[in-house]
């Protein structure tokens, strides 16, 4: 084990701005603790999002720094048992699950079963129960070592879109006959388009001059518009519109072409904006309702319909990250960058709105 721990923190009020800090190793462990070595995780402008909602909704919480004004911008990915003191939980095993961009992390296992474990330190529950859920690889039959790069980007990913999309086709889409997605170049928003194909919906894309080449080539939107369009909409037929955005500007623009025809504002991220903002007294139409994963996912659980749905869920998960990586027509293509201080470069350009849309970032702490 290192002598030393390393943590990248992000500014808050400017999640751009990063700092790499480097502290003396952890104290050792104390009964039901396990110390998991952080080894690959991604990075995509859903953790944008989470540093954007990150006080309103809790994110920033579940790692706290200690330090005033700075926080941990949590991300997904793969880690291995460092050491631990939980029985059930052995040294060596592979898990998948929510980390703070650390080369560790202490947690205290609890509910610990066959198939995982969850951390259920106090702070934890400043987000729910998903986001503590720490995946036994090994029990996981549907993981392939081949395909962490590819799980790591998409897992936490298509899951939001895949239950976004059950949730507004389980409302009829509020009577709408077309969606309007916006930032539709984002791993999210495709993803929810592709999931769309099933539906009897038109699909619309809103995406920036830079991007419309490649949400064109993505083939999974009826027509593709930019963001100076807004005018060229069709908007004759009742409207959803599907928020990845955040940006009140746009949405000021969506709704006031839209007018009483737009039935329903489905917020989902917030790719363009860093801050939690839907309170606008001047909106045209509906206010925006913002959607979280993890509620639809803990009313499953309480109505005991969750294991229905992630079977339903891992089947279409699967064809769809086969879509992603298809070797004749792959939609992007996954570059690993090497460490903390390459992943602070992969944040500022995510945070500045110069990614590449057609890449896919991940991040290795471990050769």
């Amino acid at each position: 084990m290192s002598d030393t721990h390393r943590r990248l923190m992000s500014l808050k009020a400017d999640p751009a701005q990063t700092r790499l800090e480097t502290s003396p190793p952890p104290a050792a462990l104390a009964e039901g603790e396990v110390r998991l070595a952080l080894d690959r995780f991604s990075l995509t402008t859903n953790n944008i999002t989470y540093a954007a909602y990150g006080d309103a909704i809790g994110y920033w919480s579940a790692f706290p720094t200690g330090v005033e004004g700075w926080g941990q911008m949590p991300v997904w990915g793969f880690a291995d048992v460092l050491e631990t003191r939980a029985p059930g939980v052995e040294a060596g095993a592979r898990v998948f699950g929510f980390f703070p961009m650390a080369d560790t992390l202490t947690v205290q296992a609890g509910k610990v079963s066959r198939g995982g474990f969850a951390d259920v330190s106090p702070w934890r529950t400043a987000v729910p129960d998903i986001y503590s859920r720490y995946v036994l690889c090994g029990a996981d039959r549907h993981y392939d070592p081949a395909l962490e790069n590819s799980e790591a980007l998409f897992r936490p990913l298509f899951v939001t879109s895949y239950t976004a999309v059950d949730f507004l086709a389980d409302k009829g889409f509020f009577g709408a006959r077309q969606i309007v997605v916006s930032s539709a170049s984002s791993k999210t928003a495709y993803g929810a388009a592709w999931r769309l194909q099933q539906e009897d919906v038109r699909v619309l894309a809103l995406t920036g001059a830079g991007n419309r080449a490649f949400v064109e080539s993505l083939g999974c939107y009826d027509a593709v518009h930019g963001y100076d369009e807004i005018e060229a909409l069709p908007a004759d037929v009742p409207t959803l519109y599907l928020d990845l955005a955040g940006d009140p500007g746009l949405r000021r623009l969506v709704h006031d072409r839209f007018g009483d025809l737009l039935v329903y504002d489905c917020l989902v991220g917030s790719t363009q904006s860093d801050s939690f903002q839907i309170d606008d007294p001047d909106l045209t139409g509906p206010p925006p309702v913002f959607f979280f994963a993890a509620t639809c996912l803990d009313e499953h659980r309480e109505r005991g319909t969750l294991h229905a749905f992630y079977e339903r869920f891992l089947a279409d998960q699967k064809t769809f990250f086969a879509r992603v990586v298809d070797p004749a027509s792959p939609w992007i293509r996954i570059v690993e960058h090497q460490g903390l201080e390459a992943a602070a470069g992969v944040v500022r350009a995510l945070a500045e709105g110069r990614a590449d849309p057609s890449e896919g970032a991940v991040v290795r702490l471990t050769r």
